[in-house]
């Protein structure tokens, strides 16, 4: 009877694992598509308008740095 169950839990334990590497897989190809994506998205805005994506890059870069920048 231990044994039986000793048995189910391996069992439970190596779909459990199997599951997690699956999810592990399908986030990580997700996240890479989303990565491409936003990467062609962010040439395709440069070469479209070149000066408000450095107007804005600057201004993200001011804000935060103004936020670490504060002493409170």
């Amino acid at each position: 009877m231990a044994k039986d169950k000793a048995a189910r839990a391996a069992e439970l334990a190596e779909e459990a694992r199997e599951r997690a590497e699956e999810a592990y897989e399908a986030a990580r190809e997700a996240v890479e598509d989303g990565l491409d994506e936003a990467h062609k998205y962010m040439k395709r805005q440069w070469r479209e308008r070149p000066v408000a994506v450095a107007a804005t890059t600057l201004g993200v870069g001011l804000m935060i740095g103004l936020l670490l920048g504060s002493r409170r």
